[in-house]
C-alpha cells in the first residue's frame, strides 16, 4: 500500500499501472521459472558429479586394496579378479515381515547362509590363509562391498536426476553430498585398516573383556566364540567374546543363551561400542539397562529371551564413537575408555551382585586385531573433528 501511495495515491490511473506491473511480472515469472530451475538443476548435478568422482576413487582404491591382499595368499590377481568383482555386488534378501511370525528365525537362517558363502569365497580367493587370516579377510571384502555399494548408489540416482533433469533430486544429493565423502572415506580407511588386521574401534566391548581376562584360561564355546572363567571378589565372572584375533563378532546372543542353561548367572553385564550424538565427545562411557548390542536383531533376540525366562538382569555399559571410529583404527581415547568400562564393570559386580554369585560379562564387537590373551597396548592418537561444536566453541 505504502508503494501506491509513494507512486501518487490511490488514483485510477496508479491502480491500473501496478494491475499492469503485476501481470508483466506474472507473466515474466511463468516464463522463466523452469528455465532457472532448470539451470539450478544443473549446477547441482554439476556439483554431486565431484562427489561421484571421489566415490568412485575411493571405491576402486578399496577394490585394489583387497585384491592385494587377497593374492598374498595363493592365487595371483589376474586368476581371480573376476570372480572378486562379481561377489562384490553380493547381496542379501530381508525375509518377508508382512507376516512377523517367526521373522527373526529366517533373517537367523538367511545369515548363516550369508557367512558360509563369504567364507567360501575367500576360501576360493586366498586358498592359502589360515583361518584367522580368513576371517580378517572377510572383513576386507565386507568393506570392498560397502565401498563399491555406496558409489554404485548415489551413481544411480545421479545419472537418475540427470535423464529427467529433477531440481530436487538434484539438490537432496547435493545436500548430502558432505555426508556421502564422510561415509565413502571412512569405508576406505577401514578397508585399510582390515587388511592389516589392526583394532577397530567398534572393537571396543571384546577388548575391556580380554583386559579383564589377563591370565584366564579361553575356552571354546559355540562356534567363533570364547569364554574365560575368573574369581572377583567372591563372585564368578564368565567372560565371553567372539575369537580373535580374526575379524569376527560372532553369535553372542547364542553364546549366552547357552552359558544361562548351564550356568544360571545372576547378572549379565554388556559392554559395546555406541554412535555418539553429534557434539558429544568420542571416549565417554555410560551405563544403562538393556541388551547393548547393535547389528541385526536375532543376537540381540536371543539375549532379552533367555534373560526374561530365568528373570536375569540386564546391565548395559557403551563407548561412545562416531561412525568412523567405529570401522576404523582403535585410537588411544577409545583404548583409554575400554579402561573405564573395567571400573565400571567391576563396580557394578561389586554393587548389584552378592559373593558366591556368578556374573556373565560380554564384550559385543569385532575382534579383529584383539586376540584373546595377545592384544596391542599401544594405539593411534584420535583424529580431531573439525567443527565449532566439538571443539567447545558453541556448547
Amino acid at each position: 500500500m505504502w508503494l501506491l501511495i509513494l507512486a501518487g495515491g490511490w488514483g485510477f490511473e496508479n491502480i491500473l499501472m501496478w494491475i499492469v506491473v503485476l501481470l508483466l511480472f506474472s507473466l515474466v515469472s511463468i516464463l522463466f521459472t523452469p528455465q532457472l530451475l532448470t539451470l539450478q538443476a544443473r549446477i547441482g548435478i554439476r556439483e554431486a558429479a565431484k562427489t561421484l568422482e571421489r566415490l568412485k576413487e575411493w571405491a576402486d582404491e578399496s577394490r585394489r586394496i583387497s585384491l592385494n591382499v587377497l593374492s598374498k595368499y595363493g592365487r595371483p590377481k589376474r586368476d581371480f579378479e573376476r570372480d572378486f568383482d562379481s561377489f562384490l555386488e553380493f547381496f542379501t534378501i530381508e525375509p518377508v515381515s508382512d507376516d512377523p511370525a517367526g521373522v527373526l528365525q529366517r533373517l537367523d537362517h538367511l545369515l548363516d547362509v550369508r557367512k558360509k558363502r563369504f567364507e567360501g569365497m575367500i576360501s576360493t580367493l586366498a586358498p592359502k590363509a589360515d583361518p584367522e587370516t580368513a576371517a580378517s579377510l572377510e572383513m576386507v571384502m565386507e568393506a570392498a562391498i560397502a565401498s563399491n555399494f555406496l558409489f554404485r548408489l548415489v551413481r544411480h540416482y545421479l545419472l537418475l536426476a540427470e535423464k529427467t533433469k529433477s531440481y530436487q533430486l538434484a539438490m537432496l544429493i547435493q545436500m548430502q553430498a558432505p555426508l556421502l565423502r564422510e561415509y565413502g572415506k571412512a569405508y576406505l580407511e577401514a578397508t585399510k585398516v582390515f587388511a592389516e588386521n589392526k583394532p577397530i574401534g567398534d572393537g571396543a566391548g571384546p577388548l575391556v573383556v580380554a583386559r579383564m581376562g589377563r591370565g584366564a584360561r579361553w575356552k571354546e564355546g559355540i562356534e567363533e566364540m570364547v569364554y574365560a572363567e575368573k574369581e572377583f571378589e567372591g563372585r564368578k565372572l564368565i567372560l565371553i567374546k567372539a575369537r580373535g584375533p580374526g575379524g569376527r563378532v560372532g553369535k553372542p546372543g547364542e553364546m549366552v543363551e547357552w552359558l544361562v542353561k548351564r550356568r544360571r548367572p545372576a547378572r549379565i553385564i554388556m559392554i559395546d561400542a555406541a554412535l555418539k550424538l553429534e557434539g558429544e565427545r568420542s571416549g565417554e562411557v555410560i551405563e544403562g539397562v538393556g541388551a547393548a548390542i547393535g547389528g541385526p536383531p536375532t543376537e540381540k533376540y536371543k539375549i532379552e529371551q533367555v534373560a526374561v525366562k530365568y528373570k536375569i538382569p540386564l546391565d548395559a555399559l557403551i563407548i561412545k564413537e562416531s561412525f568412523r571410529e567405529a570401522i576404523t583404527s582403535l585410537n588411544s581415547r577409545l583404548a583409554s575408555a575400554c579402561d573405564r568400562a573395567v571400573e565400571l564393570v567391576e563396580q557394578a559386580v561389586r554393587s548389584r551382585t552378592k559373593p558366591g554369585d556368578t556374573v556373565i560379562v560380554a564384550g559385543i564387537g569385532n575382534t579383529i586385531g584383539i586376540g584373546q590373551e595377545k592384544f596391542p597396548e599401544e594405539f593411534p592418537p584420535p583424529v580431531e573433528e573439525k567443527g565449532a561444536i566439538e571443539s567447545g566453541r558453541l556448547f
